[in-house]
């Protein structure tokens, strides 16, 4: 398996497969997606990304399946006061792959009329994955978060709560009485063991 800082795979190993010859090449490693894959996605990461991959011949000259994974921490706004938050994310992937040689990077093409069936199309033998694995990555990242479940919030000054909670309104318990209440007592007596 190679360990890299950037989001390739080298799949020369894979073409015009051979009898006895390679039928996977795998790679795992980090890789910070650029500003440009960020923005396009409106994502802030906390650090780099990790990610593992094994794309695997199907016993063709150009078909072939990648599997794997990505993962690491998005950065989010908490949705009561506003404090960044470091999200765990993690997703992983499966997608038929076909070889077409050409100078197009890596593409997802739909196979299907109604779009439910997509395959990924390279032209190159040296294939970047990162383009992919942050868009997969950013679906994955929710759209809320919460710094912690019990947060207060702002207050109408723009005052994080959590750090001065002696400016919070109290707030009366609301009582919580059940829907079925009035049903509870008139079947209370009820008796079905006979």
């Amino acid at each position: 398996m190679q360990s890299r800082r950037d989001a390739t795979l080298n799949l020369a190993a894979l073409l015009h497969h051979a009898p006895g010859g390679e039928s996977e090449v795998a790679g795992e490693g980090l890789f910070a997606p650029s500003d440009e894959l960020l923005d396009a996605d409106g994502l802030k990461l906390a650090g780099p990304l990790s990610w593992r991959l094994r794309v695997l011949n199907t016993g063709g000259d150009d078909d072939f399946i990648v599997d794997g994974e990505v993962e690491g921490s998005a950065l989010l706004e908490c949705r009561r006061c506003l404090t960044q938050v470091e999200v765990p994310v993690a997703t992983k992937l499966v997608y038929p792959m076909l070889y077409r040689p050409s100078e197009q990077p890596l593409m997802l093409d739909e196979i299907s009329d109604d779009g439910s069936e997509e395959q990924l199309v390279f032209g190159n033998p040296v294939v970047d994955f990162a383009q992919l694995l942050a868009q997969l990555y950013a679906i994955e990242v929710p759209l809320t978060a919460l710094c912690r479940p019990d947060c207060l919030g702002l207050n109408e000054d723009g005052v994080n709560l959590n750090e001065h909670p002696e400016l919070a309104v109290k707030r009366p318990e609301p009582e919580h009485a059940s829907p079925f209440a009035a049903f509870e007592e008139a079947l209370k007596d009820l008796d079905l063991k006979s």
